[in-house]
């Protein structure tokens, strides 16, 4: 059998970081290997669990490019499988009926000398079945417990390496509670087993789980599967990533501008040593992964190197997709009429360079669709207080206005500007300053000649002009 591994959330909440790491190692794990990505929602807490939530899960992982190859399997149209599963230990004696009440075993636990440790006393473990058979006529109503062996529970786990528990440490745990109504273990067991998972990648916080998942396999007559647990995420304050971060769901930053790629970087870079190369081609990151690979400590989420890497994978779009992401956007920054107008190729390939965030690169492109944006008060203070200067550049508007269409690029525009600033006696910053002001209403910008390029001879003149005008208002 090859390899088949699953992702199997819980629909009660969004598809957020740690969830969506561990899906995709999973979904790598499947590629790399030529094997099988399963996904399962383990959708049984009927009062917490949403279509919503579920419908949000899949999108986020669509989003991602994490398609999956099976399912989605709903734990909820298999309760079958799980009674079966439970009706066969408790055949083999690998597990009993226990008729202890919620309130009993809760006096039982303060009664001990330590109730923080205390466990599950085993009492209805040696009830016969004549007794359990009477009990049950008599209107009790059990819960099944599993009887966990004393030997050890160790695996080579294909993260942290050789683990291994004592059963004894363990209480015998519920498989099916009073209700009728399978317990965690039971569930993801079972369905491991009926869909051939061979490899379990999750979360390290289900290290704790583990020992009990394997007695379970043992008990049910068969091999576990290979364990790997991967770190935890910690936040910047080094603590385990929580809803104190602000942390979003995929989705959310989706919407707040991230791209998928950058996205899908950071988490495969959370969860193995794949280079420092920054953002990297997805079949680039599934080429280099492996289990070798997956890191055994804990790895920082930190939104800032999110927000970098967004800058960088967008130098992977094509800016007739990079304009399609932008729509939405700029639309919530459009002042005039609709329809908004499309910025150009050229005005993407330019402005992208700075930004981080499709917002960010939304409201830099602006100046490309519209005269109506504001020019930076503390710039017109420095770099267009000057009336000299202001003069220099009147008579670089006129020489750009006699540079033919067909010359409107980069290298002849930028030989323009610094022979003319040589003809000012001037440094050809002195211009290069107040051309961008007026040009973007910002002191800081990508290549002044890239910018002169994508602007356009038209709308570069138009807006030197309206910033000329501005600029000597504000000087009487």
């Amino acid at each position: 059998m090859g390899v088949r591994v699953r992702f199997a959330p819980s629909p009660t909440g969004h598809l957020h970081v740690g969830g969506a790491r561990t899906a995709l190692v999973n979904w790598l794990f499947a590629r790399k290997m030529g094997g099988t990505f399963i996904l399962r929602v383990e959708d049984t807490d009927a009062e917490r669990s949403t279509p919503e939530m579920t419908r949000g899960i899949l999108d986020g992982l669509a989003w991602l490019g994490l398609d999956w190859d099976e399912g989605p399997h709903y734990q909820s149209e298999r309760a079958g499988l799980y009674r079966e599963n439970a009706l066969k230990l408790l055949a083999s004696g690998r597990a009993y009926r226990c008729f202890c009440s919620r309130e009993a075993l809760e006096a039982r636990k303060n009664a001990s000398p330590q109730p923080e440790a205390w466990k599950y006393d085993r009492r209805c473990r040696g009830l016969g079945r004549q007794e359990s058979d009477r009990l049950i006529d008599s209107g009790e109503t059990p819960v099944i417990r599993f009887a966990v062996p004393d030997g050890s529970l160790s695996w080579i786990d294909a993260v942290k390496g050789p683990i291994e528990i004592q059963g004894s440490e363990l209480e015998d745990f519920v498989l099916i509670r009073a209700d009728g109504t399978p317990t965690y273990h039971l569930s993801v067991v079972s369905d491991d087993l009926d869909m051939g998972i061979t490899h379990v990648i999750r979360g390290e916080d289900h290290i704790s789980n583990t020992p009990k998942q394997i007695a379970l396999y043992r008990g049910l007559g068969k091999e576990p599967p290979v364990f790997g647990h991967l770190p935890l995420i910690l936040g910047a304050d080094r603590k385990k990533l929580s809803k104190r971060h602000g942390v979003a769901s995929v989705l959310a930053y989706r919407d707040e501008g991230i791209l998928d790629l950058a996205l899908f970087n950071v988490l495969a870079q959370l969860g193995a040593n794949l280079g420092e190369e920054g953002c990297l081609p997805a079949e680039t990151i599934r080429e280099r992964f492996g289990l070798s690979v997956l890191k055994t400590s804990a790895s920082v989420f930190d939104v800032e190197k999110l927000r970098w890497m967004n800058g960088q994978a967008m130098g992977f779009v094509r800016p007739s997709r990079l304009s399609d992401l932008l729509a939405p956007f700029l639309d919530k920054l459009w002042r005039g009429n609709p329809p908004v107008p499309v910025p150009s190729n050229e005005a993407i390939l330019a402005m992208r360079t700075r930004a981080h965030t499709l917002p960010e690169l939304a409201e830099s492109l602006l100046p490309f669709l519209t005269e109506d944006f504001p020019l930076d008060a503390e710039g017109l203070a420095k770099r267009a207080s000057d009336p000299a200067v202001l003069d220099g550049v009147e008579r670089l508007s006129a020489r750009f206005a006699e540079v033919p269409g067909s010359e409107w690029l980069p290298a002849p525009l930028e030989r323009v500007l610094r022979s003319h600033a040589e003809r000012e006696g001037i440094k050809a910053g002195e211009l290069i300053h107040p051309v961008r002001l007026f040009l973007l209403g910002t002191t800081q910008s990508p290549g002044i000649f890239d910018v002169l390029h994508a602007m356009g001879k038209a709308n570069t003149l138009a807006r030197l002009s309206r910033g000329l005008a501005v600029a000597r208002k504000r000087l009487k």
